[in-house]
């Protein structure tokens, strides 16, 4: 998830000055197990938005983990170390990534980091179109029956203005068919601006479909007031009539932002399994020894002041495909979306 750009910005700029007169005249910071430790463990506590959300007592893991930690300590042993401090977070934006030189292997938290999606194949969604279309590199579309669109959104590039133009030509193509089936079972995220625009070209009225508020205090506890983000029309033409969105476990951050709007859309119908259950933007850190790791740094709630976070927005149509069914060419999710416009 990457809106909130200027917010989040200005936050880290804030956030910088606050630090900025040791960064630059203080000493290096110390590079050695104890202190690589110690700063993750810091970060993690002042930055991350979920603690309460996910009842985590990182001070408990802090006591459990640290005396693990000595002056002797491998690269090999404090990454174990490391690893076994974050998992608890069950965080899809949590990663830790080693140097190369390491040979170690990153860290993912949550379910990328534990599980295979295996419930999606491209070749079998793609083989129910009657006439495949491409836009840039992000959209697939085209028609399913004579009067059943689909677009297929790959991710959401911080490329504004091509979103505009293809949500214009693209639902001039499909204005006469009588409903789209958005596919969000590929989608990889990226801004959540754009996400947010598409989904108001689906949208009739105007409604709340999401709060973010950014960490900004020592205190778990100590929140920005919250941004409010809306579903609302947008563009010159929006498409009114049904919807249906496909998801799976696999859409996170700005996929998850973009169907929680669709959410907000009468005319939307969810059908496939929940979402990822990872939507709050997140920053990337660096350790003195040069390992990098990520930290969400807010904490999202839908328009009721409900947490999705490592949960997942639920379908209205829980549906999930089979290994067996797509082996031999069948997507039972894209044709039940297909039988409810039908």
């Amino acid at each position: 998830m990457k809106s909130i750009r200027f917010n989040l910005f200005l936050f880290l700029f804030i956030l910088l000055l606050s630090a900025c007169e040791k960064t630059l005249v203080g000493p290096v910071a110390p590079n050695n197990s104890e202190e690589n430790f110690e700063k993750l463990w810091q970060e993690y506590d002042r930055l991350y938005g979920s603690f309460r959300v996910k009842n985590i007592n990182w001070d408990a893991l802090y006591a459990q983990y640290r005396p693990l930690v000595k002056p002797t300590t491998s690269d090999a042993e404090l990454m174990t170390i490391m690893t076994n401090l974050l998992r608890p977070l069950d965080d899809n934006h949590v990663f830790l990534r080693p140097l190369r030189s390491t040979g170690l292997k990153p860290f993912n938290g949550g379910l990328l980091g534990r599980q295979k999606f295996e419930d999606y194949d491209k070749a079998v969604a793609q083989a129910y179109l009657t006439d495949k279309k491409t836009y840039g590199n992000a959209i697939i579309y085209g028609k399913l029956r004579p009067d059943i669109g689909y677009i297929n959104l790959l991710h959401f590039d911080n490329n504004f203005n091509f979103y505009t133009k293809a949500l214009d030509d693209i639902l001039n193509e499909l204005e006469a068919t009588k409903g789209i089936v958005v596919e969000m079972r590929e989608n990889d995220g990226g801004e959540d601006r754009v996400s947010q625009y598409i989904a108001n070209r689906f949208a009739s009225e105007k409604h709340l479909s999401f709060t973010s508020r950014l960490r900004n205090g020592p205190k778990h506890s100590d929140f920005a007031a919250p941004l409010k983000f809306y579903t609302e029309p947008a563009g010159h033409y929006q498409f009114t009539k049904p919807v249906v969105v496909l998801t799976r476990r696999a859409v996170f951050s700005a996929g998850e932002t973009f169907v929680l709007a669709m959410k907000q859309n009468k005319n939307v119908t969810l059908v496939g399994d929940s979402t990822g259950g990872g939507i709050p933007d997140a920053m990337r850190r660096e350790l003195p020894n040069g390992w990098v790791f990520r930290v969400p740094i807010a904490d999202v709630r839908g328009p009721k002041g409900e947490s999705y976070e490592g949960i997942g927005i639920a379908p209205d149509v829980l549906i999930k495909n089979k290994k067996t069914d797509l082996a031999a060419g069948k997507d039972e999710a894209l044709e039940t979306a297909i039988s409810l416009i039908d």
